[in-house]
């Protein structure tokens, strides 16, 4: 059957089988009121200026647990605003003090705590808005909102708090202009909605309605008028920090013992350029306190991605990230010629220091939106040269090995909005090298295009990848596109997805890709229910279809089907069960790390589930198992997760998460040399143990503590040789190829915020890191030879300050006119 033919028949079931559905519910309006004397923020709504609104906003609507039904509590919220600063007062009735839960977080979580949130969207585009949260307990959480999700490492410095009666509780925030971005117009036109969480009730409600019906979020929202004559302000704030590290380093056999002290300062700089755009820099980086990496055994031949844990790459990327080309761990990342150092190691020669990131000497982001909606975001990234130190251990002569040369990274990315929650993106990334080292270039786009009722979709991306500048003058182009085809509103939802990655596509001088050369059809079928029914709460199902082929050569690899069921009970255990298979034989490509070659995989069949207790208790446990049986010999696989967590109070609380992966005759790559490729049969156990604990002091003090051990090991049992055809033959290789790996660390970080946005951090981080060629007997004894790895301690302390100009002229203004 044609492709062609094939999207006909897809578009005529989804039009004609589908049940149409689109949100008509006309939204909200709310009036903001100017005020000339601005309320205390102390949570008290005794003020003149809160008592003058004739109609605070309610009658709010239930999301969840049953959409559409009128909150168990009625809310009151009033808006008021002058040339500074928006002003929220809420009213949040009650049966009693009792029934206001309120656990005590960290910033941006707010835990087992009733909640009221405010939403603004101030270029009204049905897309991007700011968030600003605070829990019962006075816990402040902010975040951003783009066609990408939530962005909760976004960061405002703004003011809140609460008070508890009898029966209700109260809330007050001040949210400075200076905070938001919003149009240079005299009548300002925002979309706006509230949220209200009644946590003992797991009851989620909002202002305006918010139907799970429809696609999307920031376009449910109403409208807030009234706002009118105010200007952007100077939206100037520094964040100057200076931190002091000792840090202790237990050696071993090659690597003595050490202990070193610095101490670093910096600012970070945010400056708004005019309404919409604003340039934020940091200087002199220090990243030494953010948390260790989940480090793992791979065996894989792709690389691991990591998450991004530097909260300046992490805040207000979004424009940059759209389609998925922008891996901002590149920056600073691993050297460009780490692995090559051991090729360079001469006789007698061995490596005293190779450093595995590059260090960062500044960072610069310039990004915003017009009130047109078009987003404008350029990055630009400086690291400086990296060498690698080898000694010749008869002479004691040392030399330096260039491993990254002096590297400029850049992303310029344009992004407009568009009406029904769509938009259309172009992006560049471009890396300069120092040196006669080649450079990169990629070049993409990623659109989104709804209908009226944002009930249909077509959404896709496509880019060119460029790398030039190497020694013998060539060049290397490769391209990616995928094009989807979808129903995104209503209960039945379906998509069809064809994806194209040819053979030379790289983007990973400044994005992640596995690998390239990939050609990919998949389509999605599912049916959702919302309402309860029954014993359930909701139920949402899914059902995909993937066929899988090379690129070049355009050859079969894979073809596989899943099938999902989750959803949550009236007793609010959350629940999903899924079964996939593969049903033929699949042709990889790339376990064997050699161009043109393949080995064949068996077809497999996959069961697995995941139940969760339900969360109000204080007492929470997840548990999660999967199966694969395999169609080769005795190939099989389980997986086993457990995940406990408990509330002793307010203050304190344990959580643990504790997996176990046992893959049995698990085949994959052993050793190439010349052309002989060996592949081995292995068993491979997995034990990873996270633990956490929290005591928070109130909501600006907090203790936490995350400890995690990782232990994996590959014990291998027989080898084969990789036949022309795929197949493993047998082979007399006897090689030890067996790997214990550990990886330990601890984090533990105390905090205090002094001041909106501006804290105190005291850190403690161990690491322990060891890859062995023998497996150890078990568990325990492994874990007692962890005392006697070589292993690495770093206490720091750093004072963070952040000084916002706006508002620091409105305090001096106040203090001189009470003076």
């Amino acid at each position: 059957m044609s492709k062609i033919l094939y999207a006909l028949l897809y578009l005529s079931f989804i039009l004609v089988g589908a049940n149409v559905y689109a949100n008509d519910a006309f939204p909200k309006d709310f009036f903001a009121t100017r005020i000339q004397s601005a309320p205390k923020i102390d949570g008290v709504l005794d003020e003149e200026v809160w008592q003058h609104v004739l109609c605070p906003a309610s009658g709010f609507t239930q999301r969840s647990p049953i959409p559409g039904k009128t909150p168990s509590a009625p809310t009151e919220v009033t808006v008021l605003y002058d040339n500074s600063s928006i002003y929220i007062g809420a009213i949040l009735y009650d049966v009693s003090a009792d029934s206001i839960m309120r656990e005590f977080t960290s910033r941006d979580y707010t835990g087992f705590s009733d909640a009221f949130g405010v939403y603004f969207d101030t270029y009204d585009d049905d897309i991007n808005a700011f968030e600003f949260v605070v829990s019962a307990a006075g816990v402040q959480l902010d975040q951003r909102w783009t066609a990408m999700g939530s962005d909760k490492s976004w960061n405002a410095g703004w003011l809140s708090a609460v008070s508890i009666d009898e029966t209700n509780w109260y809330l007050e925030m001040e949210i400075p202009l200076s905070a938001l971005r919003f149009p240079k117009t005299p009548i300002q036109q925002w979309g706006v909605n509230f949220r209200r969480v009644i946590r003992r009730k797991n009851e989620y409600n909002y202002w305006n309605k918010i139907d799970p019906q429809v696609n999307g979020f920031v376009n449910q929202f109403g409208r807030l008028s009234g706002v009118t004559n105010v200007k952007s302000p100077v939206r100037l704030s520094v964040s100057p920090y200076l931190s002091a590290y000792v840090d202790q380093y237990s050696g071993d056999t090659e690597n003595p013992a050490s202990l070193s002290k610095r101490i670093n300062g910096g600012m970070d700089l945010r400056y708004g350029i005019n309404d919409a755009f604003t340039l934020d820099m940091i200087l002199v980086p220090d990243f030494g306190q953010v948390v260790s990496d989940n480090q793992v055994l791979n065996l894989s031949p792709f690389e691991v991605q990591f998450n991004e844990n530097r909260q300046f790459f992490k805040e207000g990327t979004e424009l940059f990230e759209k389609g998925g080309y922008f891996y901002s761990r590149r920056v600073g990342g691993k050297p460009l010629l780490y692995d090559n150092v051991e090729d360079l190691l001469g006789e007698n020669e061995e490596i005293l220091n190779n450093p595995n990131e590059s260090s960062l000497i500044n960072a610069t982001k310039i990004s915003g939106r017009t009130r047109k909606g078009l987003g404008l975001g350029i990055f630009n990234g400086l690291t400086r040269e990296m060498h690698a130190v080898i000694k010749d251990t008869e002479s004691g002569e040392v030399r330096e090995v260039l491993t990254d040369p002096l590297t400029n990274y850049n992303v310029i990315a344009v992004d407009q909005s568009l009406k029904n929650n769509s938009y259309i993106s172009f992006v560049n990334n471009h890396v300069l090298r120092q040196g006669h080292y080649y450079d990169a270039n990629l070049t993409g786009t990623a659109f989104r295009f709804a209908n009226k009722g944002n009930l249909y979709a077509v959404y896709g991306r496509g880019a060119v990848s460029q790398k030039y500048g190497f020694e013998d003058g060539s060049n290397e182009f490769g391209h990616s596109y995928s094009l989807s085809l979808a129903k995104t509103g209503g209960n039945l939802r379906t998509s069809i997805t064809n994806y194209v990655e040819n053979d030379t596509f790289d983007p990973n001088d400044l994005g992640y890709l596995s690998a390239n050369n990939e050609w990919r059809t998949s389509t999605n079928l599912g049916y959702n229910i919302y309402n309860p029914f029954w014993k359930f709460l909701d139920l949402y199902t899914d059902l995909d279809i993937m066929y899988a082929r090379l690129y070049k050569p355009f050859v079969f690899t894979g073809f596989d089907v899943a099938a999902r069921i989750s959803g949550n009970l009236t007793n609010f255990v959350n629940f999903s069960f899924n079964y996939k298979i593969a049903p033929t034989e699949r042709f990889d490509y790339f376990e064997p790390r050699v161009e043109g070659r393949y080995v064949i995989k068996p077809s497999y069949n996959q069961l697995g589930f995941y139940l969760r207790s339900d969360n109000r208790n204080r007492f929470v446990i997840g548990s999660s198992v999967s199966y694969t049986d395999f169609d080769f010999e005795d190939q099989q696989s389980l997986y086993v997760s457990l995940s406990p967590s408990i509330r002793i109070n307010n203050k304190l609380a344990f959580s643990s998460y504790v997996s176990l992966s046992n893959s049995q005759s698990n085949i994959g790559y052993a050793e190439h040399v010349e052309n002989l490729i060996t592949f081995g049969k292995r068993d491979i156990n997995t034990i990873n143990n996270i633990f956490n604990t929290k005591y928070t002091f109130n909501h600006k003090m907090g203790l936490t503590f995350r400890m995690r051990h990782y232990w994996s090991v590959a014990e291998y049992q027989e080898f084969y040789t990789l036949g022309q055809e795929g197949e493993l033959l047998d082979s007399d290789y006897a090689e030890n190829q067996d790997r214990n790996y550990n990886a330990f660390n601890i984090d533990m970080v105390y905090t205090y915020t002094f001041a909106p946005a501006s804290e105190i951090s005291i850190v403690w981080k161990n690491n322990i890191a060891s890859d062995e060629n023998f497996v150890r007997a078990g568990y325990m004894d492994n874990v007692k030879t962890l005392d006697n790895l070589p292993q690495s301690n770093s206490i720091s302390v750093r004072v963070l300050y952040f000084i916002d100009y706006s508002m620091l002229m409105k305090k001096l203004s106040t203090d001189k006119s009470i003076g």
